[in-house]
């Protein structure tokens, strides 16, 4: 399997090998499983996972960190209260 990884890794980071066509892929990977070499000529995405045994729906999840509880701020002290008058008139 480390081949073929070497293998796709090479040819990601080469812009000529994203338009090879068959016989270069081919002479590039003579070395390779034959299913492979056809799953990556045929560009069929499903069984290279399965040859694989790799998965495309992968899920990374993140979960925040708990916030810290705030500290109660102290009221300045020199501050008077202010007295609030309501308008409303119960009964």
């Amino acid at each position: 399997m480390s081949k073929i990884i070497s293998l796709l890794e090479k040819m990601g980071q080469n812009a000529e090998f994203r338009y090879a066509n068959a016989e270069q892929l081919a002479t590039l990977m003579t070395d390779t499983d034959p299913a492979l070499i056809d799953a990556v000529i045929a560009g069929d995405q499903a069984r290279l996972e399965h040859l694989l045994g790799a998965r495309t729906n992968v899920v990374c999840g993140l979960h925040p960190a708990e916030e810290p509880e705030e500290e109660p701020q102290d009221e300045p002290e020199d501050q008077p209260e202010k007295e609030v008058n309501s308008v409303l008139k119960v009964g």
